[in-house]
């Protein structure tokens, strides 16, 4: 690990997990707990979380299990099956809540797509959360202004 021990790895990570500071309408806080949205650390670090907490599900194979970071999709041959799935992977972590989503017409929302698992056949389609307004980050707001710059780039790419 381009010439770093396990420890000194563990070490670096610790402290970047320690050091969770944001300015905020001019003012500094601390985050006590999880990583701040935006840290380059935090999608690894949500990752290797997940890994971990999934296993007992995984363990159980269900029908069909997907992850994107933290947003997962599960699918079980029947609905107790499910129900064990669920509460395991809310037991795994004590601060970890996992919701689930309810089929709409047999549809069912997940990232930005709808999928459809009926008689053995997986159908998607394009899905938008009905929140989902296109609303543009006013550029007066505490956000970074590369962020700002970025979001009228990408917004309907």
């Amino acid at each position: 690990m381009y010439g770093l021990s396990v420890s000194h790895v563990v070490t670096l990570v610790k402290e970047c997990l320690d050091c969770s500071i944001f300015r905020w309408s001019g003012q500094y806080f601390r985050q006590v707990r999880g990583l701040a949205m935006g840290q380059r650390l935090a999608p690894v670090l949500a990752i290797v979380y997940m890994s971990k907490i999934e296993r007992p599900v995984l363990d159980r194979r269900p029908v069909l299990y997907c992850r994107y970071v933290d947003d997962c999709f599960v699918a079980c041959s029947t609905q107790k099956e499910m129900d064990t799935c669920f509460e395991l992977l809310n037991t795994q972590a004590e601060n970890i809540r996992f919701t689930r989503e309810k089929p709409i017409d047999t549809w069912l929302p997940f990232l930005n797509m709808q999928v459809q698992l009926e008689r053995g056949f997986l159908r998607t389609k394009w899905y938008r959360k009905p929140t989902s307004k296109n609303i543009l980050v006013h550029f007066r707001s505490a956000h970074p202004l590369r962020t700002k710059q970025a979001i009228t780039r990408t917004q309907h790419v």
